[in-house]
């Protein structure tokens, strides 16, 4: 079974449209979202309804959580207005359908978090983190999001590399994967817009994961970020 694994889409319908086309092309066997669908972007209704129909794991992220009430916007720095413009735009019907997802999950033998697993909303799985996270792991293979970082981290090893369209095996030992971010693909301390701007033009991230041969294949899903700027622009949710 072939999966399409993405996450922090952070309503930005361009980049999950590129990400869910190329995984269409792929003929993988299913999608799986890693959480925070809204937050940042100007899209939240269709990236929420592409999540709804498309992929069969969705999970709940922390921006996710702050639309839906369960935390305070505020809480989320410069997503705030597009966490409050996700609360007037989403149907009812939307909003409770992402009360009842979860930041956690297990399929196909594979554990999935948003966060990870000592938190799985708010937790930040990193290269000095990841070691005690992997402890925690009980799956082979494990899959987080929320940093906005594609990385692989397997005991006794602090950096693998990662590259591009090229298989990384993973059958051997304990394996914990981020796909990197469809949205904002670096780190959103830069400002949502300023990252969207700096990375949009090498593509979306998404990870091709293998889970009877036991890869993982990162890619990058190309897309014109400009629509995007304009559309928030216009509801005033451009921090750039």
């Amino acid at each position: 079974m072939r999966i399409a694994v993405f996450g922090d889409a952070h309503a930005h319908a361009d980049a999950l449209d590129a990400v869910v086309a190329a995984a269409d092309h792929a003929e993988v066997d299913a999608l799986w979202s890693l959480g925070d669908m809204i937050g940042g972007g100007p899209d939240p209704v269709h990236v929420v309804r592409t999540t709804r129909a498309r992929c069969s794991v969705a999970l709940m992220g922390n921006h996710d959580y702050a639309a839906t009430g369960s935390v305070d916007p505020s809480r989320l720095g410069d997503a705030t207005a597009s966490l409050l413009h996700a609360q007037a735009t989403l149907s009812e019907d939307d909003l409770d359908w992402m009360r009842h997802r979860r930041p956690a999950a297990r399929r196909e033998g594979v554990q999935c978090w948003h966060g990870g697993p000592r938190n799985p909303v708010w937790e930040f799985v990193t290269p000095s983190t990841a070691p005690a996270a992997l402890k925690l792991q009980r799956a082979d293979l494990g899959l987080v999001a929320h940093t906005h970082t594609a990385a692989a981290f397997t005991p006794g090893r602090r950096r693998v590399p990662i590259v591009l369209d090229e298989p990384l095996d993973v059958s051997t030992g304990k394996w914990l994967l981020n796909p990197g971010a469809v949205g904002a693909p670096v780190p959103p301390r830069k400002g949502w817009f300023a990252a969207l701007d700096a990375e949009a033009a090498d593509g979306a991230f998404w990870l091709e994961l293998d889970v009877e041969q036991r890869t993982a294949t990162w890619h990058r899903a190309p897309y014109d970020p400009a629509p995007a700027r304009e559309r928030a622009r216009a509801l005033g949710l451009d921090d750039g």
